[in-house]
């Protein structure tokens, strides 16, 4: 097949490239440029899709004889996910924009474009399966990538191929040392890519013009006051500024009257969490688990209930903690993806 390769510069696409020209694949390398202002993008080198990355991506190909292309998307990655990143920051949200930028960007708009560069498939480096048409974890759990690809679309989804996920990282970065891919000893990327190693918070405090407010117990006594809501997200427990008896964290965040409520450990315990915008990807015809962070094991769900609209209510057998409204939680049946939606509400 003729394949349309993403690749970030970074050892698992390159990786990737090697894998699909061994397989017999006519294969094209495309960079998506986000940053073009190397110096303020690359700060510290746990970041991605910056001006140096393009480098790494089009040193690769050259090495492989795979042509090259790169495409600068600035403008679109900051008016779809960056600008939306603070708008859902100002609203107490807490935004998940690597799900988002894989459905509309890396994922969504090189999909839509398939066909203009005379390709079959799209290949990525994630690590995750796609069986019979359903999308799987990877085989290596403790590096699955699966979370964050839960919210694209499926006629999207049908156009892809994962060569790495029956890959572990390690084995992948053997063969790239074997291979002397000149990033084989490059860091992963671990850091929201368009911050400057600053944290969200005080990425989003750049930018926004914030009210100042209380923080209060949820009894309702007033214990302290912030700056801004951006500087707290739901479980955080350090950085409050306050004092009390037993250890507090932030339970909730009210966006309308610019109120930080904090409370013990059990107020962040809830049964029930709902999602909009449930992108359903297969049948949930068997158990479900679902995972409300990425890296997170997911965990059984006693039942589904579909509401109005493509609003989905998850019932756990166990209560859940730190539940952030803005986040993906994606929800399984074992290894097989059943879709993902964004968190609106936990009780």
């Amino acid at each position: 097949m003729k394949v349309l390769l993403a690749m970030s510069g970074g050892v698992d696409s390159c990786v990737t490239a090697h894998l699909l020209k061994e397989a017999g694949h006519d294969v094209i390398g495309i960079t998506l440029l986000f940053h073009p202002d190397v110096t303020v993008a690359r700060c510290n080198l746990k970041v991605c899709c910056d001006a140096q990355d393009t480098l790494d991506a089009k040193a690769v190909c050259n090495a492989m004889d795979i042509p090259h292309i790169t495409l600068d998307l600035s403008e679109t990655f900051n008016r779809k996910i960056i600008l939306p990143f603070i708008d859902m920051y100002r609203l107490g949200e807490t935004p998940n924009p690597c799900g988002r930028c894989n459905r509309f960007l890396k994922i969504g708009h090189l999909v839509d474009q398939l066909d203009h560069y005379g390709c079959d498939k799209l290949a990525t480096g994630h690590y995750c399966r796609i069986e019979n048409g359903a999308l799987y974890r990877g085989l290596d759990h403790a590096k699955d990538q699966s979370y964050f690809l839960s919210m694209v679309r499926a006629n999207h989804l049908a156009r892809m191929m994962f060569p790495l996920g029956s890959f572990d990282k390690s084995r992948t970065r053997e063969l790239a040392h074997a291979l002397n891919l000149p990033v084989a000893g490059k860091q992963e990327s671990q850091e929201l890519c368009f911050t400057g190693g600053r944290s969200p918070g005080d990425f989003v405090a750049e930018h926004l013009t914030e009210r100042a407010g209380l923080i209060k117990h949820v009894n309702g006594r007033i214990l302290g006051r912030h700056n801004g809501l951006s500087r707290y997200t739901i479980g955080q427990r350090r950085g409050l500024g306050i004092a009390w008896e037993t250890p507090l964290y932030v339970v909730e965040l009210d966006a309308r009257n610019a109120i930080v409520y904090v409370g013990e450990r059990n107020h962040l315990e809830k049964h029930v969490v709902r999602v909009h915008q449930f992108n359903q990807l297969s049948e949930m015809d068997g158990t479900v688990q679902a995972a409300i962070r990425y890296n997170q094991e997911p965990v059984a769900v006693k039942t589904v209930v579909a509401e109005d609209g493509d609003t989905m209510a998850f019932h756990f057998e166990q209560p859940l903690a730190g539940i952030a409204r803005g986040q993906v939680l994606a929800a399984y049946d074992g290894d097989r993806v059943i879709g993902g939606g964004i968190i609106s509400e936990a009780q």
